[in-house]
């Protein structure tokens, strides 16, 4: 049986379900990364005559928390553009892949941590075609929940 819909809410229901990047966890995380970026270079920095090992291990440090910092700035220029998109034919990630429902075999929303930091919010897909085999896409900026996610997994794979 179903429930009373209006029409307007019947349309959007069979509209695509985007997510987008949220602002307020980007710049959260390009804050940190900077006082990261800055406390690691003035590490490097220090251990200039330390020996080649302690600057070599400093600089791969360094590298990585600029690496880190320039995956948090980016997404910024893309506010206005979905970073995943669930709709009726499957689900389209911003780098342009798409899985339709037919082919996706196992559909997973992974949140890790360590001591209760967070440290990683994927989705991993695994499907039956040759290429894709599998795509996991980082999704802890996106402004949605592990929760909405599949729900909304549900909602759209189910018709």
């Amino acid at each position: 049986m179903e429930l009373y819909r209006s029409a307007q809410s019947k349309a959007k229901s069979n509209q695509p379900q985007h997510f987008y990047y949220s602002r307020t966890k980007l710049i959260v995380g390009t804050v940190i990364w900077v006082v990261a970026t800055a406390f690691f270079g003035y590490l490097a920095f220090a251990a200039r005559d330390k020996g080649a090992a302690v600057l070599a291990i400093a600089g791969l440090i360094l590298f990585g928390c600029l690496v880190m910092l320039v995956n948090c700035i980016k997404p910024m220029g893309r506010l206005d553009q979905p970073g995943l998109t669930i709709g009726h034919d499957g689900i389209h990630f911003a780098d342009g892949v798409h899985i339709a429902w037919e082919h996706i075999e196992e559909n997973t929303y992974l949140d890790q941590s360590y001591m209760g930091i967070p440290i990683g919010k994927f989705v991993v897909i695994k499907t039956t075609l040759k290429k894709p085999k599998g795509k996991q896409y980082r999704v802890a900026a996106l402004d949605m929940s592990s929760d909405e996610y599949l729900a909304t997994c549900d909602r759209y794979s189910q018709r």
